[in-house]
């Protein structure tokens, strides 16, 4: 729904602002399907509503996966006809929603689905928030909703930044969907300046990182942004953002086998990492169409044993919806 647009409707008729409010309440608490719905407003103000506006812009084309599985992926058509993809996380104590902010990626990355679709168009902020809205309506049934965001699906959000905030500010808000800013994190390929600019925001939002390769050549070759932004001026903007926030900044490591996965790799990790609050989420690559392929067990559990020795906070997580390509790294509109 384009809240804005309603807002200001209702108050070019002068409307009481009190509807505003039974409409923001039907669509993001009691998960309604349409204004006819509302029965707290007037019949004849939910007719021209239904006429005006559209409950939901986004229409699900595909669902994929089953709950059971630990992720469902949603294939969402745009009201100009092009698709994103919204993908839904299932973990024992909560259910998490990963969101998208582009319809393909501008960065190109040689490992992920997405960048390799290239870059169609920024999401406006009520197509971000309605992603939400939908998987909240699909858990209707059980009475459950979703406790974390994650906005690590389509396109890089600081490179959409205004719209990805916007919907941010109502994802938070208590008018919203009241999720709480520690529950949400934005995940960045690094960009230096928004880095520290979303710092100086001082929020409790979790900022990730997207590593990769702890050597200027190695991140250069697997990631084309890294050409822009080197290593030096990344790590500055981070240990600015630790600095500034006291929050701990998390960066992301898909092992690639051959690549990212050696000892030196291990131990220059701890030298970039050291005495700072940083922490390392692994994750095995994902397979996609590239060249790219994932680390051998063998070679994880080698890295895991250099990073407990020298005393590296991290974390290797557990891939969900690689089945039904929904994991990192993997949406492509497939």
């Amino acid at each position: 729904m384009k809240i804005d647009e309603v807002k200001n409707y209702l108050q070019e008729q002068n409307i009481p602002s009190f509807r505003l409010k039974q409409i923001l309440e039907a669509y993001f608490k009691q998960g309604l399907s349409s204004f006819e719905e509302i029965s707290s407003l007037p019949a004849p103000l939910r007719s021209e509503l239904s006429k005006k506006f559209s409950w939901f812009s986004l229409k699900p084309e595909k669902l994929l996966g089953k709950r059971k599985e630990g992720a469902v992926k949603a294939l969402l058509s745009l009201e100009d006809g092009l698709k994103t993809e919204s993908v839904l996380m299932f973990y024992r104590d909560w259910i998490t929603a990963c969101v998208s902010v582009m319809v393909g990626c501008p960065l190109g990355c040689e490992f992920c689905a997405t960048g390799q679709m290239g870059f169609k168009r920024n999401l406006f902020d009520y197509e971000i928030v309605e992603q939400i809205v939908y998987w909240n309506n699909f858990l209707k049934k059980t009475g459950e909703r979703i406790k974390k965001i994650v906005f690590m699906g389509m396109g890089e959000p600081f490179l959409n930044w205004d719209n990805t905030y916007s919907a941010i500010k109502t994802i938070n808000s208590k008018e919203g969907l009241e999720i709480g800013q520690r529950n949400i994190t934005i995940s960045t390929a690094g960009l230096p300046d928004k880095i520290k600019e979303f710092a100086d925001l001082d929020t409790q939002i979790n900022l990730a990182v997207s590593l990769h390769s702890p050597f200027q050549e190695k991140r250069e070759e697997i990631m084309p942004i890294a050409k822009t932004y080197p290593l030096e001026e990344l790590f500055e903007a981070c240990k600015y953002y630790v600095k500034k926030t006291n929050r701990k900044l998390f960066f992301e490591y898909a092992l690639i086998n051959g690549i990212n996965n050696r000892k030196e790799d291990a131990l220059e990790i701890l030298k970039l990492f050291k005495s700072h609050l940083f922490h390392l989420n692994l994750i095995n690559l994902n397979p996609t169409r590239s060249k790219y392929s994932s680390a051998l067990q063998r070679n994880i559990a080698e890295f895991e044993r250099l990073l407990n020795q020298n005393h590296v906070p991290y974390t290797l997580r557990r891939s969900v919806g690689t089945d039904i390509k929904a994991a990192c790294g993997q949406l492509a509109n497939q």
